[in-house]
């Protein structure tokens, strides 16, 4: 994991976005440098750090994908919208809803879906089709 938190801090390298990919790979033992590229001034390693942060699937990511919905930009805050879903805390629907309101389409339509996805238990369909007779 070094050598991937070296690439990641090599400010000379065009390709950091890729060193976030690879910290995926390390489960939950990356996700405190996750939280830290989600600060990053690269677009794209603010995504990817978005959208690993999701795939993990840590609820301690909550918060900082919250704050990262107001992301100047509109694929950072799809990211984010899209991995709030992946997680399903319930603690992001407030966020998800204002990001409902007023941003791009392509980032509301994020925002729904991942807001479908934390619809309390007791909410969701049964896992039953029901047929019509």
């Amino acid at each position: 994991m070094e050598k991937t938190l070296s690439e990641l801090k090599d400010k000379s390298n065009p390709d950091r976005w890729k060193a976030v990919i690879a910290l995926e790979k390390f489960g939950a033992p990356a996700v405190d440098y996750l939280h830290k590229a989600i600060a990053d001034e690269d677009k794209w390693v603010r995504y990817a750090a978005a959208d690993a942060l999701g795939n993990l699937g840590d609820k301690r990511s909550v918060d900082y994908l919250t704050r990262l919905l107001a992301d100047q930009d509109q694929d950072v805050r799809f990211a984010s919208a899209e991995a709030l879903g992946k997680i399903g805390d319930p603690k992001a629907s407030h966020a998800l809803m204002q990001t409902c309101n007023g941003d791009n389409c392509f980032v509301r339509i994020a925002a729904e879906e991942a807001l479908s996805k934390l619809a309390p238990a007791d909410k969701q369909p049964s896992g039953t089709a029901q047929t019509r007779h």
